[in-house]
């Protein structure tokens, strides 16, 4: 039997990566000229972003990017064949398309990205700063209609309906859908066991708050046993809002939320200055930062419910103790882990990777 012979990156791979690394730790500095102008221009622009979340966006980002998770993740990204890769940004969180953006670079495809006008800054300035460090691999910010276009291959994230209009002007450009991944509308989802702990509270809070319900990792439903005591996570979510101050355009959306619940007397719960609204009912999904609490009395009553909505909901959020009594079938992550997203992450249980080395 012949030795096992380890896989292995090549050197340009290597310095790709020994790239992005220097222009990530260049933007773990809050002082870092380039980063505060991408910053700048991102909150003028028409989106729900925060000061506070879009620096925790970038902090939590430009973490991940070292040595040895890259090189980890691009052992899988090796495509054997160059193509053009589309990839359309969506723009409902800070540096949302950023991984897609370094799996196609690290994959050695070529890029074309199109950017939000919700978030025009972070992804271009980000790129250029890795060309000015020597990139050496063509990276192209157009406008949808040239990437499609030129588009090999097309990765694309947003609403259903925008998919559903990105698919059939796909197919009118040649791309089918074997060269086409693209993710709709997800949400989140936390179940308690009805004893959490203070500190898992703390960090519930940033599950459900951050990015202002935007995302697809906020937890959006709340699943607990009936007659659960949710001040303590209601007082988290307070102290939170303290340190997260949330959007104004967030708490004009919640004020006819709340009008509503008061008129038909449904049982609900908000912060003081409507920085959050929870309502208590069947288990929907409201407007961002309107959480709705779904009561259980069987464990089974909410695998059901999961199993049957899995390919709407992109994250469930439990305690180790609760996620021993759900189905095995169901993935889940841990409290404060929703926002917190790992390297190469399955977005919509699609991996990425797979992707890129098979068109």
């Amino acid at each position: 039997m012949g030795a096992r012979v380890e896989p292995s990156l090549s050197e340009e791979t290597l310095r790709v990566i020994e790239i992005i690394e220097s222009v990530a730790n260049d933007w773990l500095d809050i002082d870092h000229g380039v980063r505060i102008d991408a910053e700048e221009e991102t909150l003028t622009a028409p989106n729900r972003f925060t000061k506070e979340a879009l620096v925790f966006a970038i902090n939590q980002q430009m973490s991940l990017l070292t040595t040895d998770p890259l090189q980890k993740w691009a052992f899988g990204l090796q495509a054997p064949v160059t193509k053009t890769v589309g990839v359309l940004n969506p723009g409902n969180i800070p540096f949302v398309g950023l991984q897609d953006f370094l799996g196609v670079l690290l994959s050695g495809h070529r890029y074309v990205g199109s950017v939000s006008s919700r978030s025009p800054a972070l992804l271009p300035s980000f790129s250029m700063a890795l060309q000015k460090r020597g990139l050496g691999r063509e990276v192209l910010f157009t406008d949808f209609d040239i990437l499609i276009s030129e588009a090999d291959a097309i990765v694309a994230s947003g609403t259903d309906e925008t998919m559903s209009t990105v698919r059939q002007q796909a197919h009118n450009a040649g791309v089918n859908n074997g060269r086409l991944l693209l993710r709709g509308h997800r949400y989140s989802i936390a179940v308690l066991g009805g004893r959490e702990t203070e500190d898992e509270m703390d960090r519930l809070a940033e599950d459900i708050l951050l990015h202002e319900g935007l995302g697809c990792r906020s937890v959006a439903l709340l699943w607990a046993p009936g007659g659960t005591d949710l001040d303590p996570l209601l007082d988290a979510m307070a102290a939170f809002r303290a340190t997260f101050p949330s959007h104004p355009e967030s708490t004009g959306a919640l004020r006819m939320q709340r009008a509503f619940l008061e008129a038909v007397d449904q049982p609900h719960a908000f912060a003081e200055g409507l920085e959050f609204l929870f309502s208590k009912g069947e288990p929907d999904i409201l407007t961002p930062l309107h959480i709705r609490l779904a009561e259980y009395s069987d464990v089974q009553q909410v695998n059901d419910w999961i199993l049957d909505h899995r390919q709407e909901i992109q994250l469930v959020v439990s305690s180790a103790s609760v996620t021993e009594i759900l189905s095995e079938e169901i993935t889940t992550t841990r409290f404060g882990y929703a926002q917190r997203p790992e390297l190469g992450w399955d977005q919509d249980g699609k991996n990425l990777a797979d992707f890129l080395t098979g068109i």
